[in-house]
Order: structure tokens, then sequence, then C-alpha cells
């Protein structure tokens, strides 16, 4: 090997991902690669905000974290792979009914128009929108609109909350929320624009959004035409930022229920794949499975358009996770006794990296945080363990490269996420199983393949300059020659 012309190479590889895509936003939400905060346990900044003291979560977590802690953070998230970030609620809830510990969490906001002081300030929010936007990295906010912690006054235009228990169309199922539509619409449409506007966010993870849908109407095609709207503006202006306009939103239903809820009338345009998820990394709540039941089977069905799998068409966008803030952690699925424990964690992110859309990574994940055994904690808030930005051990680093690895991948690959897919498998030692994912993506001709495997095996694959060794449970993402099909 020609060692000059190999550092050369990489020289210009890292300057080219850290310079010239530095600065890059995206303009298709299905590229998105967003990693979540829990505000308050994720980073504590001296220099900022004190945070909370209590949270409802595990007992050792830290409750102090701030805005000033995830500013520092981004260079860390920024190595990742990820292009967003989504924060747990950032509104004043300091007067929200239910305590410190219901206050903590955010979404139990009594104003929607301004920053929790435990959290930072204004000032404190727009250095880390701007921080972040150098750094490529798009700001997602996390929306409570059907249902408050007490909110009193009107909005800066003078619009109100009607403040009543109000149950859904999902009926029983989805409770009730003490926010009534239409009476509400003009304010929360006001509140989804105004930090668009006023600071250039990038889009809306929407709390128990069926809750926005009542006497038979689906109020968010309303507050996601106004997000358009004003985008479409800033776009028109010549802003780069602000512009995405992303929503997504929290239903835990299948796909069914999703297509008759937040999906009707063209109202939310993406959802959270819970099915996806439970199908690669196990239930929300419950312990005693790995996912992936059915081999790689099931890899095969989370990775197949969404229409296929039951969503209402090609077009809407299903955003995948492995674990979030409200069930166990990834790694709590599975036994750290076992030789194959990080390798299998590779695993679930290789598909998370391969999905054909929006995708979102748990902080903590990519270190292989347990939370199982957290004392003071209920199975919907145990994962809300302290966020740390450094392995604690050579199997923790080699995960989160591991990750950072297909992530970047899939950054630089369009066909990872928008390409055409096909699948073959076969079986080379009894027992065994070999699965290649090939995509294509016509527009630029990129072409990738993925190869997942449960045994040590080398893959001939067409296009491959050579042979492609594959460990077993850690997915080769390569690429191909272009154009190959």
């Amino acid at each position: 090997m020609n060692f000059k012309i190999f550092f050369l190479g990489l020289i210009a590889s890292l300057l080219g991902r850290n310079v010239g895509n530095a600065a890059a936003s995206v303009d298709d939400p299905r590229q998105l690669v967003i990693y979540q905060i829990m505000v308050a346990s994720f980073q504590h900044a001296p220099d900022g905000a004190p945070g909370y003291k209590a949270m409802w979560g595990p007992d050792d977590a830290i409750k102090n974290g701030n805005l000033r802690g995830i500013i520092k953070a981004l260079d860390h998230i920024k190595s990742l792979g990820a292009n967003a970030i989504w924060m747990t609620p950032i509104f004043d809830s300091t007067k929200a009914d239910g305590g410190e510990k219901l206050q903590a969490t955010g979404y139990f906001t009594n104003d929607y128009f301004s920053i929790d002081p435990n959290f930072g300030t204004e000032d404190d929010l727009r250095e880390l929108v701007d921080e972040a936007h150098k750094r490529g990295i798009h700001v997602i906010l996390d929306g409570v609109f059907g249902h408050h912690g007490g909110v009193t006054k009107p909005s800066p235009a003078g619009n109100e909350i009607k403040s009543e228990w109000v149950l859904c169309d999902r009926g029983e199922e989805g409770g009730k929320g003490n926010v009534a539509y239409p009476e509400s619409l003009d304010y929360f449409k006001e509140v989804a624009t105004y930090w668009i506007d006023k600071f250039g966010i990038d889009g809306w993870r929407l709390d128990q959004a069926y809750q926005a849908m009542q006497g038979g109407h689906n109020y968010w095609t309303k507050i996601r035409q106004s997000v358009d709207s004003i985008t479409a503006a800033r776009k028109a202006n010549g802003e780069k930022w602000g512009t995405l306009g992303y929503m997504v939103g929290e239903d835990w239903g299948t796909a069914d229920v999703i297509n008759k809820g937040v999906y009707r009338d063209g109202g939310l345009k993406s959802a959270f794949d819970f099915d996806g998820k439970i199908l690669i990394s196990g239930a929300m709540q419950e312990l005693g499975s790995e996912g992936l039941e059915n081999g790689w089977d099931d890899v095969i069905t989370v990775l197949s358009p969404p229409s296929s799998r039951g969503y209402l068409n090609d077009s809407v966008m299903p955003n995948l996770f492995l674990s979030n803030h409200d069930g166990y952690r990834l790694a709590d699925h599975f036994d750290p006794a076992d030789p194959l424990f990080y390798r299998k964690l590779m695993t679930r992110n290789a598909i998370l990296a391969a999905y054909p859309g929006p995708v979102t990574l748990y902080y903590g994940d990519e270190y292989a945080d347990l939370s199982r055994n957290s004392v003071g904690a209920q199975k919907d808030n145990i994962a809300r363990t302290t966020g740390h930005l450094k392995p604690r051990n050579k199997a923790e680093k080699e995960l989160k490269e591991y990750i950072s690895h297909v992530m970047n991948f899939r950054h630089d690959n369009p066909a990872v996420w928008r390409g055409e897919t096909s699948f073959y498998s076969y079986s080379p030692v009894e027992g065994s199983n070999v699965l290649v994912v090939n995509k294509l993506d016509k527009p630029t001709g990129n072409s990738i393949a993925v190869i997942f495997s449960d045994i040590d095996i080398t893959v001939p694959l067409a296009g491959a300059k050579e042979p492609v060794e594959v460990k077993a449970w850690i997915p080769e993402f390569v690429r191909l020659r272009e154009g190959m099909k």
C-alpha cells in the first residue's frame, strides 16, 4: 500500500466531512439522524442554568441538566453522524401542577413562549441553535399540544387555550387532554411557528399526537400547513435554516391505528415507528426479548417500503428508533454476559443506519447504557439515566465508533436512505444465515450493500472491489461501483 496516498486520502476525507459538510442542511426528512436528549438528565454545565433537583427517573441520575450542557456536547453528537437533535420540552414548567418531579420533565408546560429558567435563557437557546447549525445539526423541539400544566396568559398575538378536559378521537385508549380544539387551534399554530420564526428551529416532535384529533377532525393538518407556510417563506427569503419544518408525532399505535390517526387527511407525514422498534429491539416497557425473533426476515420487513408494512403509502415517513425516554434502553433487552452483547447492539444500530427514512438515536445507547436495575424508577421513566460523552471501556469505545461509521456511511450515500431496495439471503452453513441488502439511488447512481451474517464469513459481492469479510453480528456497509445494479 502507498501509505502517502492513503494518508492524503484520509485527510482529504476528514476535511471534507468536517468542513465541507459541516454546515450542510438537509432538505429531505428521510435523511435525518436525530439524537434524542432528555434535557434534565443529560449534561450539566456549571456556567449554565441551575437545573432541577428532582425528576421522574432513576434516583442516581442527575436532574440538573441544562442547555449549556447540550451546547458542550454538540461535537460528540456530530461525531456520531447525527444531523439533528431532539430535546425534550424546554418551555417554562416551573408552575405546573404535580411538583418538581413532573416539572423537570417539561411535559406539563405553563408558558409555551418562555424558556424554563432551570434549563437556561433565550440567549442559551439562540447559541445552541447557532452552534448546532454551524455543525450541520438541525434542532427539533418537543411540543405538547394536547395537554398543558396550567397556562394562564394569552400568546404574544393574543390567542388563548381553551382549557377543558376532552376525550380525543382515540377514546379511552387515548385518554383525556386539557386542550380543546378547534378553540385552541390558533394558539398552537402560533406556538409552532413562533420558535421557527424567532430562533430558526427546524421542526417539532409532537407528544401524544392523537390528543389533537378531536370531534372527527385531525387538527395537525392546520398546524402543519402553518409550519409549511413559514418554512416556505424563510426558504424564499434565502434562509438556510428553519426551513425543514419536520414534524414527527408520538403515537404508540400500530400502522393501521396511525393511518386512521395522525396520518389521516394529510395531517402529519411522519410518526414514530413503534412496530419496527418492537421487531428489532424488543418491547417498549417489557423485558425478555432481543427482537429479531424471525431472524433476518424481520430486518427485511423493517427495511421494506412503508406501504408494504401496512402504512398508508410510501410518502409517509415512519421514524425508526431503538429506545427512548419512555421505556427500557436498548441494552436492557440483552445479556451483558453474552459474548455477543456488543455485537448484537451493533446489529440493531446497523438496521437503524440502513433504514429508508428518518431515524432516532437515544442518548447513552451509543455506550450500551443499562437502566433495568435502576433504583427509584418505573418502567416508563427508567431510561432517564445520566448522560456521558466518553466511553468507560474499550467495548463501549468500539460500539460508539461503529455507530459513527455506519451513520456517516449513511450520510455519504443517498442510496441508504432513499434508494430502491432488494434483498437476497442464503445459508452457507447449516443453521446459519446471511442477508445481503442492495440499495440503488437512481438520481445519482449511488449503489451500496449492507451484509448481515450470524457467522464469520467472506461474501463475494458484485460491484465490490474484492470479497467482503463479515464478522458475525457486525454488519458490513459497502459502497459499490457507481451504477451497479
